[in-house]
């Protein structure tokens, strides 16, 4: 199921004193199963165009397009029913007053199943999901952990079973092993074919997911192809530079430096290997 975003650009305010312009001529496409990173600083825009992408902002100008379809034409609902977005805080998306009804709410709003159906779905997807989410069903989501709370949210979009996930900086305010759980689900959701496309600042332990990464400044995307590519480029934006992880800035200061190390290497092992191989390439050319 391929997204293509066309010029898209959303004015706040529109006209008064307190106009802003928080998205640009923004224009990218995934296609279906790929997994894309947006990157950007807090005011960049990326909660501006994840609610465009989610269907629940209209544009001031340009077009979001699923599967070739304007989701802002006519049938607007029918595309929505594929895509499944995760607010930045994950907090301001609970209403319910149990665990069970947060996940269920969908599935209830359909009144297709029966009771009986919808709780064996909503427990069969937490088995599957989170399984700690089944022994919480009759407590409050308010009273959950922050990393519980992202897990509930998770679940109450997967129950539809979107085809698109857009998921808002996802891992914000959880600890490394909420963190790290998350990180383990989202994988899995990849595994299984979805489109995901993920929103964040900080992508150290999200690289290896993302087939394509876009970075954006000040509404504007100033970057965009797979990482790799990226770092590679003679010409690299020193804006995109201040957003990538410490590991990926030291390589690119090194190769800067003369010493031609893969600034695309990700991991302390990889690096020390990579510095072995030159220190040994060094020593035989000496």
């Amino acid at each position: 199921m391929m997204i293509t975003v066309t010029d898209l650009t959303h004015i706040y305010n529109k006209g008064t004193p307190w106009e802003t312009k928080a998205l640009e001529r923004v224009s990218f496409r995934i296609e279906g199963g790929k997994c894309l990173g947006i990157v950007g600083e807090s005011g960049s825009g990326k909660s501006t165009l994840a609610h465009h992408l989610g269907g629940i902002l209209p544009p001031t100008s340009g077009s979001v397009f699923i599967d070739g379809s304007d989701i802002y034409a006519s049938q607007h609902g029918r595309h929505m029913k594929k895509v499944g977005l995760m607010f930045q805080c994950a907090a301001d998306q609970l209403f319910e007053e149990s665990v069970f009804k947060e996940i269920s709410f969908a599935l209830r709003q359909r009144k297709t199943l029966t009771p009986r159906e919808i709780e064996e779905r909503v427990k069969a997807l937490c088995r599957d999901l989170c399984p700690p989410l089944v022994d919480l069903m009759d407590r409050s989501p308010f009273e959950l952990s922050e990393g519980e709370k992202s897990m509930v949210v998770v679940a109450s979009i997967l129950v539809s079973d979107p085809d698109i996930l857009i998921l808002d900086e996802p891992c914000a305010g959880l600890d490394p092993a909420n963190r790290g759980e998350l990180i383990h689900h989202i994988e899995t959701l990849h595994g299984k074919g979805k489109t995901l496309i993920i929103l964040t600042n900080r992508f150290a332990d999200l690289t290896h997911l993302f087939d394509r990464m876009i970075f954006l400044h000040e509404g504007t995307i100033i970057a965009q192809g797979p990482l790799q590519d990226l770092l590679v480029s003679e010409e690299i934006d020193p804006k995109v530079v201040h957003l990538l992880p410490p590991l990926n800035r030291m390589l690119l200061h090194l190769r800067a430096k003369g010493i031609p190390i893969d600034p695309s290497l990700d991991t302390p092992s990889e690096i020390s290997e990579e510095i072995h191989r030159l220190l040994e390439k060094q020593r035989r050319d000496s």
